[in-house]
């Protein structure tokens, strides 16, 4: 009677441990980005536990905008010469990075008109600030890579190409612009 049930029960155990090992890729659970609603429910939310209702949703770019800062200086037009910064951060306030003072675009100084294709959102945010002047934008993570500057997380974990910043998955970034120079181009 005991070699009767050692039979079925073998057999039971062989058929578990080759269904384990026949696992189908198809089990194992997908990266789903959020949607861009979903991304605007977390956004309106962190926007109005924190008071920042100068942000406004750019439908055009699918980022949040608004400036923090005017500034004292010269208001950039399209041919002048400029320089800026930025910050990168998390919602928690986990800063991911910051950038030298950007001034150059290629070889050549750079002009705000050299935004106008590669970073429009920039572009279009420094014609309404002053030298010294800052602006927020807020990227959903759905938002990855649309621009060379600005974009989100997504739904995996990114790396930048030399290393140095980590976005976690599902990660909407915040990031501080300063115009550190605006110089008319003679």
């Amino acid at each position: 009677m005991k070699k009767k049930l050692w039979i079925p029960a073998a057999a039971v155990v062989t058929a578990l441990v080759l269904t384990a090992c026949f696992k189908n890729d198809d089990d194992v659970a997908q990266c789903t980005p959020n949607t861009l609603a979903q991304d605007q429910h977390v956004i309106d939310s962190f926007i109005n536990e924190n008071g920042y209702d100068y942000l406004t949703y750019n439908s055009t770019y699918y980022v949040y905008t608004g400036v923090t800062g005017a500034g004292t200086g010269s208001t950039p037009k399209a041919d002048s010469l400029i320089a800026f910064k930025y910050s990168i951060r998390l919602m928690n306030g986990t800063t991911l990075g910051t950038s030298d003072t950007i001034s150059t675009y290629g070889s050549q100084p750079l002009r705000l008109s050299d935004l106008q294709s590669t970073e429009p959102i920039l572009y279009n945010a420094f014609q309404g600030i002053g030298e010294s002047g800052s602006i927020r934008v807020i990227a959903p993570s759905s938002l990855y890579s649309y621009t060379s500057l600005i974009y989100g997380g997504g739904c995996k974990q990114q790396t930048s190409a030399d290393g140095t910043i980590v976005i976690p998955a599902y990660s909407q970034l915040i990031y501080d612009f300063t115009l550190t120079k605006v110089e008319e181009n003679n």
